[in-house]
């Protein structure tokens, strides 16, 4: 055989060396080939939730402070006391009230006196005039006598009309101090449980305000705020809860009357309680560069809702849509469009469990649930799709070779929790 016969039959099977390892790396999973994980396209419930934080609080709750300012002489109940509408909470001390009401009351007395004497004085002085005209009639006085008998009388009535008056104010007088007497005996509005009681024998309370001064409150006062009310006592119908929560603006739109709402307790582990959307506001608030709105839910009887307590803090997930068996992929397998030119995608694994090869596809998207997401168009159930990881899923073109990550592989890189970082997002 000639020099260059072999030559070229060398040349060619070099060739034809060539082409399969390639074929071999692109098909076999060699270095050509980007390691990725898949998953399977399946069927189930999505179920998309809002997730939001506030405080529980009784339907009914009172604020109860006194009337009067004063001195604390009494305090009748405890927290976790139930009274009825009209017992007594606590008392101020009442001394002065009674030595007041003492006072004006003899002070009644005498100007009732005066007032009887004014009338007499103006008896008296009618009467004179009476005879004074009698007199002049018969020409025996005269008119300038007559003139000072009624001035006599306008001067009385004068007096009677400021005896009255002081009669009057002084009744008036009366009447406030009893009722100061008996406001200083603070009793319940209405029937509740005694849930906050921030009053102590011998601390003085200014008229409804509350305490004078800084002063704890001995249970879970909450009145319509993070913060606990001043007010001495606080009764609720713990009977019926509701929880205040705050939902963000980008939220609120979603949220709507009688959703399911399952609420979770701070202050109370493994266990969870039912709740239902009564209202939605209307109107947000800037809390912290966040516009906030305000939702309440109302906590639906069952077991163990005794354990919850005003002013507790609490996480809701409000059920705010549910699509029943829709196919769903993880959300750390779609790549998400730009709203304009780029769609929502992802990259469809076609080959065996060793190696193969990704095609975008376009799909249609649904509701969130966790770290899965609906598919309402673009793939079938069963499909396979390239779930990560993220850095080399955002590098991926359509017809790229692809291989299933090894289990060492996987082991060495990051966690698939920390390698999703949301679809659609870019490394830092």
């Amino acid at each position: 055989m000639s020099a260059a016969r072999r030559t070229w039959i060398g040349v060619a099977l070099l060739a034809g060396a060539v082409v399969i390892t390639g074929a071999t790396l692109l098909r076999g999973g060699g270095a050509a080939a980007t390691p990725v994980r898949v998953a399977s396209v399946a069927t189930r419930d999505v179920i998309h939730r809002v997730l939001a934080q506030g405080k529980v609080r009784a339907r009914t709750q009172v604020d109860v402070a006194s009337e009067i300012g004063g001195r604390v002489d009494q305090v009748n109940v405890k927290v976790g006391d139930v009274v009825k509408a009209g017992d007594p909470l606590f008392s101020l001390d009442a001394e002065q009230l009674e030595n007041a009401v003492e006072q004006l009351r003899v002070s009644v007395s005498g100007a009732t006196a005066l007032k009887t004497r004014a009338e007499l004085a103006v008896a008296e002085a009618e009467r004179g005039v009476q005879r004074d005209r009698s007199l002049k009639d018969k020409g025996v006085l005269a008119d300038e006598q007559l003139k000072i008998g009624e001035s006599r009388v306008a001067l009385a009535r004068a007096e009677l009309d400021s005896a009255s008056a002081q009669l009057e104010r002084v009744r008036l007088d009366l009447s406030r101090a009893r009722d100061a007497l008996r406001r200083a005996r603070v009793t319940a509005p209405s029937a509740g449980t005694v849930v906050a009681v921030g009053v102590e024998v011998g601390q003085v309370v200014s008229a409804v305000q509350g305490l004078a001064g800084e002063s704890g409150l001995s249970g879970f006062g909450f009145s319509g705020g993070a913060s606990a009310s001043s007010a001495p006592v606080i009764l609720a119908d713990l009977s019926e809860l509701q929880l205040k929560l705050d939902v963000d603006e980008l939220d609120v739109a979603l949220v709507k009357e009688g959703q399911p709402v399952r609420i979770t307790a701070q202050g109370i582990k493994d266990a969870s309680y039912q709740g239902v959307v009564e209202r939605v506001g209307l109107m947000g608030r800037e809390q912290g560069g966040a516009v906030l709105f305000v939702v309440e839910v109302k906590v639906l009887p069952g077991a163990g809702t005794e354990q919850l307590r005003p002013g507790m803090s609490a996480q809701a997930e409000i059920e705010v849509q549910r699509l029943t068996q829709t196919l769903a992929v993880p959300l750390a397998a779609v790549l998400e469009g730009d709203g304009k030119d780029k769609p929502d995608r992802v990259f469809t694994y076609q080959g065996d469990d060793a190696a193969g090869t990704a095609h975008e596809v376009t799909v249609k998207l649904g509701p969130t649930d966790d770290d899965v997401i609906a598919v309402t168009n673009g793939l079938a159930a069963g499909e396979r799709v390239v779930e990560g990881p993220f850095r080399a899923l955002r590098g991926l073109d359509d017809g790229d070779a692809v291989r299933v990550q090894t289990d060492k592989e996987a082991d060495a890189g990051p966690k698939k929790d920390g390698d999703q970082r949301g679809f659609g997002q870019d490394d830092p």
